[in-house]
């Protein structure tokens, strides 16, 4: 089994199942967001050996409480163990190899082929009182049904992520071809009620605000956040939904659009 520390910000395990080898793969990345990385994880031993918890490797594997993937891993640790490679703390040390490319895209290249992707606009909102906050995204996306979530993706310099983890629960509210001045005024005011002067937004029994004529609201719980790069993975699970009938704009190229049905061939 291999964990690997990518340098978008996840950490996973590779081939759970292989029982005869135990290292790390890290991808090139700054030596601070490396370390965090490793702490996550474990510890550095030297510069290249890494001391992994037995839990983390259980919890990662997502096999753990299996019989038969238990006897294997149990299995490993004992050998680990009889080579002198746990230490007292029943830490089992791993050998690590950092990646000598990473071939990717330029940040230009990213640019333009996600501007050619058409996407909602959505008014996220959270907190209350003077700490209202909010910014536009055209990130939300469905993530499951059962239970019902939704996510979408803050940066991690922005002034409404804060705001979010603090709060643990959100509003996104669906824009559509009459919500120009909610647009203006999230992308040009200060975070607060200046913000909300647009729209007329009222607050639901948590005290959250709501735009009343979205196309949708969707009131959400954060059960979920995940650091992916530069930005923030936020998950909510979805408590309270209202749905109306107005005309949907998107995102495309760096303007808004509105949307005309085809006729497919």
């Amino acid at each position: 089994m291999r964990i690997y520390l990518s340098n978008a910000g996840a950490i996973s395990l590779r081939e759970p199942l292989d029982f005869r080898r135990l290292d790390v793969l890290a991808d090139p990345q700054p030596s601070d967001r490396l370390e965090r990385a490793i702490a996550r994880v474990g510890r550095r031993e030297d510069e290249r050996h890494i001391r992994l918890s037995p839990s983390v490797l259980r919890f990662l594997s997502k096999h753990a409480g299996d019989p038969q993937w238990e006897a294997g891993f149990s299995a490993m640790v004992d050998y680990a163990a009889r080579h002198g490679w746990v230490d007292e703390r029943g830490d089992i040390r791993a050998h690590m190899v950092v990646n000598e490319r990473d071939d990717v895209v330029s940040v230009d290249d990213f640019k333009a082929a996600m501007r050619a992707l058409p996407a909602g606009i959505s008014a996220v909102s959270t907190g209350d009182g003077e700490q209202v906050a909010g910014m536009i995204v055209s990130s939300l996306t469905s993530i499951s049904a059962d239970p019902p979530m939704v996510g979408f993706f803050v940066q991690q310099t922005s002034s409404t992520r804060d705001a979010l983890l603090r709060n643990g629960r959100f509003v996104a509210n669906i824009l559509g071809e009459n919500h120009g001045g909610v647009i203006q005024a999230f992308l040009r005011q200060p975070q607060g009620p200046a913000r909300f002067a647009q729209g007329g937004w009222v607050v639901n029994e948590l005290g959250l605000p709501v735009l009343p004529d979205a196309l949708a609201s969707i009131e959400c719980d954060i059960v979920c956040t995940e650091v992916l790069g530069t930005h923030d993975l936020i998950v909510g699970k979805m408590r309270k939904t209202a749905c109306r009938q107005a005309q949907p704009v998107i995102n495309f190229n760096a303007a808004t659009h509105r949307i005309a049905p085809v006729r497919l061939q």
